[in-house]
């Protein structure tokens, strides 16, 4: 098997050279250097404003000297660098997929107990959860019943999906989904 790596897109490395290079081995970070600008901007063209490229770079190349495989077998360093890169992305963003990062939001203040009981507060509260309680009731009846055994319950997806008869996955996916359409509807109402 090679690790010879072919271009991750269509005229990803149009007009770079396609030097041969050394494979990588322990002391190799002259040769991962020399790459560093290149990868780097390849990197930054492709990442959320808010993600710092540098920290890509240093796992990718720790992931290429994890990697290691050999002196025979890696012929051009550059295009094993850069099908790291990309596999990095990818890997990042099916992260921020599953966990439906963009879906989160914070804690409205109003909500937080500061230990005062003031009436409106509490009007409040309840209205929240009248809200909240509304909300529920649009769920499909076994994403209402997952949300409810794990976060309502406490039992862990295992155990909610044996319950349930469904698989630990979809228990999951339940809750996510669930709590996101439960934040929206909070943000619809205006609470």
């Amino acid at each position: 098997m090679s690790y010879a790596a072919e271009p991750v897109g269509r005229g990803l490395l149009r007009g770079a050279p396609q030097e041969e290079a050394a494979p990588p081995h322990r002391g190799s970070g002259q040769l991962l250097e020399a790459h560093r600008p290149s990868l780097h901007r390849f990197l930054r063209r492709r990442l959320r404003s808010h993600d710092d490229p540098e920290d890509y770079v240093q796992e990718v190349y720790l992931r290429v000297l994890a990697a290691d495989p050999g002196q025979d077998k890696v012929r051009n360093l550059r295009g094993f660098l850069f099908r790291a890169a990309s596999n990095l992305l990818i890997d990042r963003h099916r992260r921020r997929e599953a966990s439906m990062e963009a879906a989160h939001i914070a804690l409205d203040e109003t909500l937080r107990d500061d230990g005062t009981s003031d009436p409106e507060r509490m009007m409040i509260g309840r209205n929240t959860l009248d809200h909240l309680g509304d909300a529920l009731k649009t769920l499909p009846p076994v994403a209402r019943d997952a949300f409810l055994l794990v976060r309502v319950e406490g039992l862990s997806h295992r155990d909610a999906a044996e319950r349930l008869g469904i698989e630990t996955k979809a228990v999951s996916r339940h809750v996510e989904r669930s709590l996101a359409r439960l934040a929206a509807t909070l943000l619809d109402s205006g609470r």
